[in-house]
């Protein structure tokens, strides 16, 4: 009888957030998302320096060459 006085919202709500699945894919998806951007971000940062280590590295060798 508890449960027909509730609002159904209200009791779909606790049914989700005490199930221990829903909850692991939470706290997973919580987890992971981050570490994704943060992986993504850092990549593009890594592959754009290594251009640029090599455009020096590139420079040291033939620096006539560029400089025209």
């Amino acid at each position: 009888m508890g449960i027909l006085n509730q609002e159904p919202v209200q009791e779909i709500i606790r049914l989700t957030w005490k199930n221990p699945a829903f909850m692991a894919i939470a706290i997973a998806l919580i987890w992971l998302v981050p570490q994704l951007l943060i992986r993504s971000i850092m990549s593009k940062r890594y592959e754009k320096s290594k251009i640029e280590k090599q455009k020096l590295k590139i420079q040291r060798l033939y620096p006539n060459i560029l400089n025209k």
